[in-house]
């Protein structure tokens, strides 16, 4: 029968090798790129359907400008857009549209105005992760 004391150390020596993996497994997680944790086959559909969604809408592909954000120095792994609309876009129904092309794919909709600026802000979710956001700016035309 081992002494008291042994099953201590057994314990003790079982748990500090369990918190030593879950470190070096989070110390890779924290140094991967978002996007290589993110990326997938989702997001070209998640793009095909904004892009769809904007047309129907009767948005230009003129009047979108497309970047890949950095924190750092690296890539975040979203995507940004910035879109010009008129003054009478209905940001609402698009949201609601979009939401409901999305929701298949586990994707969801998060919506922000800034009523100042004239413009609403929609970031597309994923487990988490805003992996698009679309910044409608109202300008006169």
């Amino acid at each position: 029968m081992t002494p008291p004391y042994g099953r201590r150390v057994t314990a003790a020596a079982t748990l500090a090798a369990c918190a030593l993996m879950l470190w070096v497994a989070g110390s890779f997680a924290r140094h991967a790129p978002r996007g290589a944790v993110i990326a997938g086959g989702k997001d070209a559909a998640a793009a095909a359907a904004v892009d769809s969604l904007l047309g129907t809408f009767g948005v230009a592909s003129g009047d979108v400008t497309t970047w890949g954000p950095k924190a750092g120095g690296a890539p975040t792994g979203r995507i940004e857009e910035r879109i010009i609309v008129p003054p009478a876009f209905r940001s609402l129904e698009f949201n609601h549209a979009l939401s409901r092309r999305l929701a298949p794919l586990g994707m969801s909709v998060v919506a922000t105005e800034r009523s100042r600026e004239n413009s609403v802000t929609m970031h597309i979710v994923r487990g988490g992760y805003t992996i698009r956001s679309l910044a409608f700016v109202a300008e006169g035309r």
